[in-house]
């Protein structure tokens, strides 16, 4: 459901509707036209069960993707960062929900019109396939952080990650706060504010502040992950 905040103007993204560094191209011939939109900080973009509909682009800012758990914990799945993509469901309604960590914009494009273009151009088709083998993968991938790393393993491949994804060459501004990473990490807010002091201790990271963390010794951190 597209929310009263949003910014009721039109643009029209770059060629592909993926991140720079995806392999998926879109064909300059075609590009879909989208609803840009705005939300503050811990602004809600949908919410689960809520019908769906449209698929959403960062534009700036960061995503958060979560589920609320029977016992009323909450599980975050994914944080989605510029020129990421979400809200593809495989029905009517949404499953999660999605609210803007920190200020952000993101472009809205309706399913309907992306699903007669991949029809038509088979270059569509294709990223919209590799957008979900995308998601499929990290979801694979995030389940096995839950299920087979400790504490420890998961903060640090979480720290690479951010890395990875940025771009911040081992200095990450974190822009979700210790009880979200703890909630995607499936730990406690305690457990998790101790892992980052052990591997502040051990060394391993230099915190500049709660949010910004310095990456020291990477061949030590990836080996941990791996």
């Amino acid at each position: 459901m597209l929310t009263q905040s949003a910014v009721h103007d039109t643009a029209r993204p770059t060629p592909s509707i993926f991140p720079a560094s995806s392999n998926y191209a879109l064909s300059n011939s075609w590009a879909p036209v989208g609803l840009v939109m705005s939300f503050g900080r811990n602004t809600e973009i949908y919410a689960e069960g809520e019908a769906s509909g449209h698929v959403y682009k960062v534009l700036s800012g960061v995503v958060r993707i979560s589920k609320l758990l029977p016992d009323g914990r909450r599980q975050i799945s994914a944080f989605h960062m510029p020129g990421e993509m979400f809200g593809l469901e495989v029905d009517q309604i949404h499953h999660v929900s999605a609210e803007a960590v920190t200020a952000t914009k993101v472009i809205a494009f309706k399913w309907d019109g992306l699903s007669d273009a991949s029809s038509k151009h088979l270059n569509v088709l294709r990223e919209l396939l590799g957008l979900a083998m995308q998601g499929l993968r990290h979801t694979q991938d995030h389940l096995l952080l839950l299920g087979r790393k400790n504490a420890l393993e998961r903060l640090v491949a979480f720290l690479l990650e951010i890395d990875a994804r940025t771009g911040s060459r081992h200095i990450i501004d974190l822009a979700m706060p210790r009880h979200d990473i703890a909630d995607y990490l499936g730990l406690t807010l305690e457990t998790v504010s101790r892992m980052f002091a052990e591997l502040k201790e051990h060394g391993m990271i230099r915190l500049e502040s709660a949010r910004r963390v310095h990456l020291l010794d990477m061949a030590k951190l990836k080996a941990m992950s791996a």
